[in-house]
């Protein structure tokens, strides 16, 4: 297949993944707080599109199976974890519900393998940005032109979502596409323009979404990036002086310190988390009566006969998720996953910083900020190893890209910096 068509493949299936346009369409433009439910909705186009792509990108790896295979070896991580979930199905509490999620859970991985290694680092957020300058501009048009769809409605009236059916989602998205276009600005290129409007439109929406907790992770991960880019510290300093930044902003996102009380005010909320944080006490305990295997891939939360239903009966909120990607995943794989997910991390994390350090600083310091983005908003909600979920396509695919970096390229991966000069052809002819 051309190399145009995977990229418009690549960007197309991104936006999608990323829960943008058709579900809000779809949805005919519900907001929390209308009559009804989201899971009345018949997503069922969004689903045969995703099982589309599961079998373009299987087919599209098979095509470079060898060098798949070697970049699994060395981020044997994720192969693994993806075992333990496809496995759970033998000990869930709800078998079909594990089953039919683990199998999409399997699609989008091989997807995120296909980004990551079709794509080098460089051109990985090229492509990022293409794809979140279109969602900017599409978000844009329907905030403007169709309000009813690009506006909430119901309990968050006027905040905006943009393309999204909600506006926390949307305000994590602009996070994301904040990092994204920061980390392209360093580059010192020309048409970087474009980059510091995509930054500057992304830091606004987020403070027209109202996402108070998307806010906090902004000023947190443009902290780190500046910390990152100005300092020469060296490693023995700079290594504790970003893990404390970023768990600094993880307090700030569950308690919300004084300073945030004026942007409460100006948003019109009340910032506390506390709702959040009472059920997690009550969802560990429930977690200690089965905590080496956990209760299965999404085997946890469901209706009123799932394990979760003891949560709801007794705090009263009926929690879809704990609001911790962290607990989340202890109480569907155990100890054992999660000792699985906590190794692979800190090796992408520490390989990447290392190669952020000495080798291509500019691609790779987004990743270490990519990284612990992900800690941040799993601080406060549950998206670490979701199915169908743009955050673990790029997990998946940096890791890949991440661990099987060698200093002498290989042949394929001269490959890969050739088709990265062309696409860098391709922006500069943009501009």
């Amino acid at each position: 297949m051309g190399r145009s068509f995977e990229i418009l493949f690549t960007i197309g299936y991104l936006i999608l993944y990323s829960g943008g346009v058709l579900a809000l369409f779809l949805s005919g433009g519900y907001s929390e707080g209308d009559t009804g439910s989201l899971r009345d909705v018949d997503f069922a186009l969004i689903r045969q599109l995703l099982l589309l792509n599961y079998a373009i990108s299987f087919l599209l790896l098979l095509r470079r199976w060898q060098y798949v295979l070697q970049c699994l070896i060395r981020a044997p991580f994720i192969p693994i974890i993806v075992s333990l979930v496809m496995c759970s199905i033998l000990w869930s509490s709800q078998a079909d519900i594990t089953q039919t999620r683990a199998i999409s859970l399997l699609g989008t991985t091989i997807f995120g393998i296909y980004f990551g290694t079709r794509f080098s680092i460089k051109e990985q957020l090229n492509i990022l940005a293409t794809t979140f300058g279109i969602i900017l501009f599409l978000s844009l048009v329907f905030a403007i032109a169709l309000p009813g769809y690009g506006r909430m409605g119901g309990i968050h009236a006027g905040a905006w979502r943009g393309i999204y059916v909600h506006k926390n989602p949307f305000g994590q998205m602009m996070t994301l596409s904040s990092i994204i276009f920061l980390s392209l600005l360093t580059r010192k290129e020309k048409g970087s323009w474009k980059y510091l409007l995509g930054l500057a439109i992304s830091a606004l929406m987020i403070a027209l979404s109202a996402s108070s907790s998307s806010l906090v992770n902004l000023v947190t991960l443009t902290l780190i990036f500046v910390v990152l880019k100005v300092t020469l510290w060296p490693d023995r300093v700079m290594i504790p002086v970003i893990f404390s930044l970023s768990a600094l902003g993880c307090v700030a996102s569950l308690f919300v310190v004084d300073a945030l009380e004026m942007v409460a005010g100006v948003f019109g909320k009340d910032l506390t988390l506390t709702g959040r944080t009472d059920i997690w006490p009550i969802v560990i305990r429930q977690g200690l009566q089965r905590p080496i295997l956990g209760y299965g891939y999404s085997g946890f939360w469901g209706d009123w006969d799932s394990p979760g239903a003891a949560v709801w009966k007794e705090h009263g909120w009926l929690a879809p998720n704990a609001h911790s990607g962290f607990i989340d995943l202890w109480i569907q794989l155990g100890f054992v996953g999660a000792a699985i997910f906590l190794v692979g991390f800190l090796l992408v994390l520490f390989r990447g910083f290392h190669l952020s350090r000495r080798i291509h600083p500019s691609a790779y310091t987004w990743i270490i900020i990519y990284l612990i983005f992900t800690c941040l908003i799993n601080s406060t909600e549950s998206s670490l190893m979701n199915n169908n979920s743009l955050n673990w396509i790029l997990l998946t695919s940096i890791s890949i890209s991440v661990m099987s970096y060698r200093d002498a390229p290989t042949q394929v991966e001269a490959i890969q910096s050739d088709s990265e000069l062309r696409l860098d052809a391709l922006h500069q002819a943009a501009d």
